[in-house]
């Protein structure tokens, strides 16, 4: 399977006749709902009116890939808008972003591991210029669905660990203080931080376990008479004498079935993504779950 498999000139618009995004929109949503892959325009409409963050993924400079995933739609379906002159999308500090390729994932819930890895593929290929230019040069909606890029672009029989990793992933160094690591831990909500070396080699993970083993090993658990060294705000305990070096690894090409089941099996929340020893990405269990069932 292609990504070409889901295209059809019946639903790119060569030229997309619009100024802003919000206007992109509403043009790739009439051509889905005429094309016969969304049921109830009107209701997918309201859903798209919501703008949530997690709905788009704008590319700078070329593209803006929007996905929903709706019971609205009866299958998996990809709409295409080229607008020469670009478009605009305000933002709330008074900027905006511009880009001159619109792009529309819209599919049901069923598809949801097929809506992952189709949306992956387009932003792998739309961030490349030449896959922008090959677009802008399509004369006509039946060029753009027979372009090379789309036709060869190959897209997995099973879901991979790439497909909902967390890629370029907060890390933090041995060497950085435990209450610094700590701290930002606390200010980002993290469970973990993968531990990196200066060429992102994987050398272990600090998560919250780590740091209540030291905690009880400390004053700050106890009745305030320090037992085995000093606590997170004291010394200078560094990440590498708390983190863990024990660490399951696991790599982007692997099924995400097998790496589930190997989660559940051991009782690990989160893995981190290596490939040829460096750290690509982080995957929780959160990722699966909210990936594949959330809306």
């Amino acid at each position: 399977m292609h990504l070409a498999d889901f295209l059809a000139p019946s639903r790119v618009l060569v030229p997309l006749e619009a100024a802003t995004l919000a206007a992109a929109r509403s043009a790739l949503l009439e051509r889905l709902a005429a094309s016969g892959a969304v049921a109830e325009p009107d209701r997918l409409q309201g859903r798209v009116n919501e703008e949530r963050g997690e709905d788009m993924v704008a590319i700078a400079d070329c593209a803006f890939l929007l996905h929903y995933r709706t019971d609205t739609a009866s299958e998996l379906q990809v709409a295409i808008g080229v607008a020469p002159d670009g478009l605009r999308r305000p933002l709330d500090d008074g900027s905006e972003q511009h880009a001159p390729i619109a792009v529309m994932v819209v599919g049901p819930p069923r598809s949801a591991a097929r809506h992952l890895q189709v949306v992956r593929g387009f932003s792998r290929l739309l961030p490349r210029r030449d896959a922008v230019d090959a677009l802008l040069d399509s004369p006509s909606a039946e060029a753009v669905v027979r372009l090379p890029m789309f036709l060869e672009y190959e897209i997995p029989e099973q879901l991979l660990v790439r497909d909902l990793m967390t890629e370029h992933p907060r890390t933090t160094a041995p060497d950085v203080p435990l209450r610094t690591a700590a701290q930002e831990l606390i200010r980002f909500g993290l469970g973990a931080l993968p531990v990196v070396d200066a060429d992102r080699r994987l050398l272990g993970v600090l998560s919250e376990r780590e740091l209540m083993r030291h905690l009880l090993a400390t004053e700050v658990l106890s009745d305030g008479s320090p037992r085995h060294g000093a606590a997170l705000g004291q010394g200078k305990k560094t990440v590498r004498e708390a983190m863990t070096r024990q660490v399951l690894c696991v790599a982007p090409e692997e099924p995400v079935a097998e790496v589930a089941a190997l989660m559940s099996n051991k009782d690990v929340e989160r893995v981190p993504v290596v490939h040829e020893g460096r750290l690509v990405g982080f995957l929780t269990r959160g990722d699966i779950v909210r990936k594949l069932i959330g809306p």
